[in-house]
């Protein structure tokens, strides 16, 4: 489908504690600062970054028992195509969060995952500081 890439990150906290924060789609905002809103109709989430850009996503499937949900930006980006994953997996000090995206961009010449990646590795590093308690929630 284009670039694929994943990012992860390991959480001192129980998978469904995880799960509770990054499950709840218009919970972003908590946890990633670009984003200063997060609504949700039906299965069309809409997200506001800081710089007033809105960003049309539709939620895919999601697996409760699984811990995981899969969404696509339809609007707000120059993408081609886009999908992502969310996935809570145990870890050995309590959970992974597994960040799985695909995506191509307008110019076939963007490598997506070095646009994407370092910036979701950072909303990660948001999560963690969230669940663990070492941040706060904002939005």
């Amino acid at each position: 489908m284009g670039d694929a890439f994943t990012v992860r990150v390991e959480i001192a906290a129980p998978p469904e504690a995880v799960w509770a924060v990054i499950g709840d789609p218009e919970a972003v905002p908590r946890w990633y600062p670009t984003y200063t809103s997060a609504r949700v109709e039906g299965d069309v989430r809409v997200l506001r970054r800081a710089d007033g850009v809105e960003i049309t996503e539709r939620l895919l499937e999601r697996d409760e028992a699984g811990m995981s949900y899969a969404y696509s930006v339809t609007g707000g980006l120059p993408l081609a195509r886009h999908r992502a994953a969310f996935t809570v997996v145990p870890g050995p000090g309590g959970s992974a969060v597994v960040w799985r995206t695909e995506a191509v961009h307008e110019d076939p010449s963007v490598d997506m995952e070095a646009r994407l990646a370092p910036r979701q590795r950072e909303a990660l590093e948001g999560l963690r500081a969230l669940v663990e308690g070492r941040g706060t929630a904002t939005g």
